[in-house]
């Protein structure tokens, strides 16, 4: 009996190192398994651009595809939105929202959008090749302003008539360095208010001369109220993030 008892015993202790070895090793494939499921997810960096402004300049101004002055132009000042450098460096320019926003509040009105669009959809002007995009922004209102009070009203025209996005390399899709946002300016005749135009006929740069047939540019009174327009420039892809808060007020050269 002794015998017997110690066998049994022996038994069970040779078995249960086994049985635990095993065990052991099933817990193992199941923790690795569920590590190798697991994902370490890192929030995704938003993106940045930086700007250079270029107040003072003057650029060309088209006529409208139904104007007499289509294909041709004359020169108006303007302000220059200017990208300097941009983290990644593959931002769309589908994926860049160009925002005008008037605020007449102060003067008991709404706040308005004069345009909205991507950068993509506001590259072409009267004059060029093709046509432009079926989603190319039109021009609203801003506060109780459009251009019709000056002559040919662009109230639901084409953005080119305040500005237009210009890349520095045709054709290519992401934000570069050197791409330009070009904003056409009335601010009192300096270097140029219109220079065409039966308003501008002998004018001499030295007074304020109305676009008399088709307005251009923002509304004289961004100039004149610090906070009455606002450019945004949002990316509207994932993190949605504002890029830049840009206030007209600021892009208006000051008076000589």
């Amino acid at each position: 009996m002794p015998i017997y008892r110690w066998r049994r015993r022996n038994g069970n202790r040779g078995i249960s190192p086994i049985i635990g070895t095993i065990l052991l090793l099933a817990m193992t494939v199941v923790i690795a398994a569920l590590l190798f499921s697991f994902r370490f997810y890192t929030p995704v960096s938003p993106p940045s651009v930086n700007f250079i402004i270029h107040s003072g300049g003057s650029n060309p101004v088209w006529g409208d595809p139904t104007d007499e002055k289509a294909g041709t132009y004359s020169l108006m000042n303007t302000s220059q939105i200017i990208i300097g450098a941009s983290s990644p460096t593959n931002i769309p320019l589908a994926s860049i929202e160009f925002t005008f926003l008037c605020n007449n509040e102060s003067t008991g009105g709404n706040i308005s959008i004069l345009v909205q669009g991507t950068l993509e959809s506001m590259t072409w002007f009267p004059g060029a090749s093709g046509e432009p995009p079926a989603d190319a922004p039109t021009l609203g209102w801003c506060g109780s302003f459009h251009a019709g009070g000056y002559g040919g009203g662009s109230f639901g025209t084409l953005y080119n008539r305040l500005g237009m996005f210009v890349p520095i390399t045709e054709g290519v899709e992401v934000l570069q360095s050197g791409d330009t946002f070009i904003l056409y300016i009335h601010n009192g005749g300096f270097p140029l208010d219109y220079s065409g135009g039966d308003d501008c006929v002998g004018h001499t740069g030295t007074a304020p001369c109305f676009d008399g047939d088709d307005y251009h540019g923002a509304p004289p009174w961004c100039f004149t109220n610090p906070g009455a327009c606002t450019i945004y420039l949002t990316y509207t892809g994932t993190p949605s993030t504002q890029l830049a808060e840009i206030p007209v007020y600021s892009l208006a050269p000051p008076q000589p």
